[in-house]
């Protein structure tokens, strides 16, 4: 076993659903719920009860964030809502990938030399198959998330996407078999 770390985070978005039948701007904006900041919101102390058991279930209903915080529900509900509105506090969906159709799903170490790891980092970050891209300490210094369609689309990821650039000397592939939890911490 070995462990590494993060030093850089490229891109942790869902590039691999951004095609044809995907939301436009306008759709995303009016799904957006509305929230008025007053400005006043930071995190306090008191929050932490709060983002912990958010943190174990991010869909807990106001009854059980009062219990896990010894507040009541409106106060909960007013804290949620004060956090959101300043931006303190977002929620991000998890959905199988194999929902929209990607059943390929691979971790990707990459070896780069250090002075091209910034443009490598950055180029792999544009392609919408890159999920989720960072540098990391190791032999294998780039860490990449995919996710294909399939097989055939994954092998032409790996050959013409990341073999066309130059700077990338090997790589090891991951398949991802099934996920238990991704973000966040257990009960």
């Amino acid at each position: 076993m070995t462990a590494h770390s993060v030093l850089h985070v490229f891109s942790d978005a869902c590039h691999g659903f951004e095609e044809a039948g995907s939301l436009t701007d306008e759709q995303i904006s009016a799904l957006r719920p509305a929230y008025t900041d007053d400005g006043a919101a930071r995190l306090v102390d008191t929050d932490r009860s709060l983002l912990a058991a958010l943190a174990v279930d991010g869909r807990a209903p106001y009854p059980v964030l009062a219990a896990a915080t010894g507040w009541s529900e409106s106060t909960v509900a007013r804290r949620v809502h004060a956090l959101r509105a300043a931006g303190l506090l977002g929620f991000d969906l998890d959905v199988s990938a194999a929902a929209f159709g990607h059943h390929a799903e691979v971790r990707v170490w990459a070896s780069v030399p250090p002075t091209h790891l910034a443009e490598t980092g950055a180029a792999v970050a544009d392609h919408r198959e890159a999920a989720f891209c960072a540098a990391a300490t190791g032999p294998t210094n780039l860490l990449i998330s995919a996710v294909c369609r399939d097989n055939r689309d994954l092998y032409r990821y790996l050959t013409e996407c990341l073999g066309a650039l130059p700077q990338i000397h090997q790589i090891q592939t991951a398949p991802v078999i099934r996920v238990v939890k991704r973000a966040g911490r257990r009960p």
